[in-house]
This record gives structure tokens, C-alpha cells and sequence, in this order.
């Protein structure tokens, strides 16, 4: 990619518009995955996130603990913020 190019797309991932949407979705994905955890009666520790990465990049995320998603052998799988991001 051209570094002319490379810096135009720096420019837009690092727009207010871009940075809006990307919590816009996360609040979404949050708000979704507290209702699921509700519903089934369970606390899988959502935490929401935002910055910058290293490189300039924005992200949003919304987190949940390992064991709870994925399951262990005391803790039974239940995929509440895979769901919601599918929702």
C-alpha cells in the first residue's frame, strides 16, 4: 500500500465518526450481553474498553471472563458475550 494511502486510512480510523460508531457497537454488544446474563441468572464480569492501539488504530471492546465464555471443568460454558455479538 502506497504510504500516502497507509496515512489516509491512519486518518480515517482515527476520526471521531469512526471512534463514535465503534463504541456505538460496543455499548450495543455490552447492553445485549447484560440482558443474556440476566436471563440466565449468572455475573460473567462484562468490562468495556476503549483506546488507541500502538499504532494509531482506535478499538471498543466489551470483555467477559474466560471461564464463564468458554467454560471449565467447574464452570459450565455459556457463551453469553459470543451471543450477544451475534444479536
Amino acid at each position: 500500500m502506497p504510504r500516502d494511502a497507509y496515512e489516509r486510512y491512519g486518518n480515517v480510523a482515527r476520526s471521531p465518526k469512526v471512534r463514535a460508531k465503534l463504541v456505538e457497537v460496543r455499548d450495543r454488544i455490552h447492553a445485549r450481553a447484560q440482558a443474556i446474563q440476566a436471563e440466565e441468572g449468572v455475573d460473567v464480569g462484562l468490562t468495556t474498553s476503549e483506546g488507541t492501539r500502538p499504532k494509531g488504530r482506535p478499538y471498543a471492546r466489551v470483555a467477559a471472563s474466560l471461564e464463564h465464555e468458554f467454560g471449565t471443568e467447574d464452570v459450565s460454558r455459556k457463551r453469553i458475550l459470543g451471543r450477544a455479538a451475534r444479536s
